[in-house]
């Protein structure tokens, strides 16, 4: 059943309308530093890439994030997320993210839905609330908000290969006058874990800017935690670690532009 699911979502990643707006808000921080690959996250940090990932939590936990591109403060991205599983099998997760700064400022408010159909099979739906902000420091041009919607889906397809694929906007949801796009893209990915701790992912990705190929490997060192990764449109180089210290889990992430400086990225967890 699972292996037949291939057939219908990879033909779908090529179909996608190449339309799309909003900043690239994820702020899964461990998998940031695997080249971007959060489309087959497992847990909290992959919630806004693919809203099936937190369907396998088994406590209350919470995350929250910054992200500077390009290390340009203005453009400065904060966030957070919580989840919670609840009886027959629900995990219920809200989260918020902020971009920008006085000038021009986007927020997604995200509430999400998942559960585990089996073992090995997860889906996940996740209704997204964005607005739009823009002013001159002394008055404000005006505001915009509209809704869109995530779904995704994950599977175990077999021993120790993880599936994830994950459709945003599919009903092109626009924002502001002019009816702009919202982003409007479908992600895919395998994820192969031989040791706990230990992945390799790979992922492609169809919005606006095209279709984009991603790669990244996990490397587990006891509490400590390193993490690298590539990716393509534009090409970088991503790298970070993350760290468990009374509980609390640590991350930290950089991404290589050929031509603008370093994105640096931080995040902390936890589970209850």
């Amino acid at each position: 059943m699972n292996r037949h699911m291939l057939f219908v979502i990879v033909p779908a990643l090529f179909t996608i309308p190449a339309l799309g707006a909003f900043e690239d808000l994820e702020l899964g921080i461990e998998y940031r530093a695997m080249g971007g690959t959060g489309v087959v996250a497992a847990g909290l940090g992959g919630i806004l890439w693919n809203p099936a990932s937190s369907a396998f939590i088994e406590a209350p936990a919470v995350t929250a994030a910054g992200r500077v591109p390009y290390s340009a403060m203005d453009f400065t991205t904060a966030g957070a997320d919580f989840a919670m599983p609840l009886k027959g099998g629900w995990v219920l997760g809200t989260g918020m993210r902020w971009f920008g700064g006085e000038l021009y400022s986007e927020q997604i408010l995200h509430l999400t839905a998942s559960r585990a159909l089996s073992g090995s099979f997860a889906l996940g739906v996740q209704p997204q609330f964005s607005r739009v902000a823009i002013s001159d420091g002394a008055r404000s041009y005006g505001s915009a908000w509209t809704a869109d919607l995530s779904v995704g889906l994950t599977a175990l397809v077999y021993d120790r290969w993880t599936l994830g694929a994950c459709l945003r906007n599919p009903f092109e949801a626009r924002i502001g006058s002019d009816g702009e796009h919202l982003d409007n893209r479908m992600d895919i990915g395998v994820r192969f874990e031989p040791l706990s701790g230990m992945s390799s992912a790979l992922s492609v990705s169809r919005d606006f800017r095209g279709t984009r190929l991603r790669v990244g490997q996990s490397l587990p060192l006891g509490p400590l935690t390193l993490f690298a990764g590539a990716g393509s449109g534009p090409a970088s180089v991503t790298g970070g670690f993350s760290a468990v210290v009374s509980g609390m889990v640590f991350s930290y992430a950089v991404e290589s532009h050929s031509e603008l400086n370093p994105t640096h990225q931080a995040g902390v967890g936890y589970a209850f």
